[in-house]
């Protein structure tokens, strides 16, 4: 019974996992459409996001970047640095949140929504780990269809 129910979890999980990662394959590449204007820095820090709620407390860390750029004759100001539509903010170590901060040059290149120049970010999402999630999805299937077919 017991494995039955762990091919089931297994097929779910993978079935999620594979639509999750193809629609933000997907939502990547209308990224990749959008605009680029170039900003500048005007704040460098850390925090720690609202959406952090396991692991230790020494690796909540998310680094801050906050930048001004102007589009159409309006000013605006963010510090999304990746893609919010695709990845939550990266957390790790203070000491590498301070460096990933700090990494950012004063002028930077901005990539905005031309429907809604307020949403932008700076780093789009590595096709890599979308891809990583594709895999370890199709392993999830692969090992719940073998669960469910050898019981």
């Amino acid at each position: 019974m017991e494995a039955i129910f762990a091919g089931a979890f297994g097929l779910l999980l993978g079935a999620v996992g594979l639509w999750t990662g193809f629609r933000q394959l997907r939502n990547r590449a209308a990224l990749e459409r959008w605009h680029t204007t170039p900003g500048r820095v005007i704040e460098r820090g850390t925090f720690i996001p609202s959406n952090v709620h396991a692991g230790a407390p020494a690796f909540r860390h998310a680094p801050l970047v906050k930048y001004t750029y102007e589009v159409g004759g309006r000013q605006f100001v963010n510090d999304s640095i990746n893609p919010k539509r695709i990845q939550l903010p990266s957390t790790s170590s203070l000491k590498w949140a301070e460096r990933r901060a700090a990494s950012f040059a004063d002028e930077v290149t901005v990539r905005y929504n031309p429907q809604d120049p307020a949403e932008s970010f700076l780093v789009q999402t590595p096709k890599r780990m979308l891809y990583l999630v594709i895999a370890a999805s199709c392993f999830a299937l692969l090992f719940g269809a073998f669960t469910l077919l050898t019981k």
